[in-house]
């Protein structure tokens, strides 16, 4: 019995490593052994968390990390955070703890913040998936950057759908009927106007107030006529607006995906939130 345990703990130290500048991690899982070379990028995951065992930061939840490695001339070596990266090869798996004085001083680059104690230690396990050079990284970003913007346009699909149903609940709970438009858009024109309506390139001059579809709060309202370029309003103005004459006062039931979206306009409109507006489109500005 007395043997197995020797026998582990030899094993432990024979995993516990050192940079050249002494910084101490441990091996959990040993790769390939060829060491990523400067210019080259490590592809990887990283945790870690606080002496509470609260986790900061776990990239396995979302995009892979890519660092670089640079040359020796450099690497801040005071750390060793940056140092050990240079230690990494592909298929390395490493567990390491750093005092949080240093770690928030010499890496990240900021003052400790005054709820953690200087003396506590930060734990960070990192895992290296693969090495790659510069242009396998370009091609890798360019397809997380397709599946970033795929998995966007779905959740805007489905949450439109969401919007177009919760809108017309609403017209139909208040017996209004109210215009459609194919990009979700529901309006009703309560005065018709005389002039032309405007193209996507005006400049609009307009009068208005919003109110959260919701519970009928009121977030905005102009005290007098007010100019826009209409390319840079929300959707929900660019496509509303070019419905309208010169003259016409309308109200506009905006789905959220077509005004400010899952992350709202803090304090005053929360996240996917629904709005009506009453607008006049006063004048087209020549």
């Amino acid at each position: 019995m007395l043997t197995g345990i020797a026998l582990l703990l030899c094993w432990s130290c024979s995993n516990v490593k050192e940079t050249p500048k002494g910084f101490p991690y441990t091996v959990v899982r040993k790769g390939d052994g060829i060491l990523a070379k400067p210019g080259q990028f490590l592809v990887m995951s990283m945790v870690f968390k606080d002496g509470k065992d609260s986790v900061w930061n776990d990239s396995r939840k979302g995009d892979p990390m890519i660092v670089m490695i640079q040359d020796t001339a450099a690497v801040k070596m005071e750390d060793g955070i940056d140092e050990i990266f240079r230690m990494l090869s592909k298929g390395d798996s490493i567990h390491f703890k750093i005092q949080s004085k240093v770690l928030f001083e010499k890496t990240f680059r900021q003052p400790l913040p005054p709820r953690i104690d200087p003396k506590s230690e930060f734990e960070f396990t990192m895992g290296v998936s693969d090495v790659y050079d510069r242009e396998q990284v370009m091609k890798m970003q360019e397809q997380l950057v397709a599946k970033q913007k795929e998995k966007f346009l779905i959740e805007q699909k489905e949450q439109l759908q969401k919007d177009i149903l919760s809108i017309d609940q609403h017209l139909k709970a208040k017996g209004i009927a109210a215009l459609q438009d194919s990009s979700g858009l529901r309006y009703v024109i309560t005065q018709a106007g005389k002039g032309r309506k405007p193209l996507a390139t005006d400049t609009v001059v307009v009068q208005y107030s919003g109110k959260l579809m919701e519970n009928g709060t009121e977030f905005d309202k102009s005290t007098k006529p007010v100019t826009f370029q209409l390319a840079s309003l929300i959707k929900g103005w660019q496509i509303g607006f070019p419905l309208l004459n010169e003259g016409a006062k309308a109200t506009l039931y905006v789905p959220s995906v077509l005004a400010y979206g899952r992350k709202g306009y803090p304090p005053r409109i929360p996240e996917n939130a629904n709005l009506i507006f009453d607008v006049e489109l006063v004048r087209i500005k020549k």
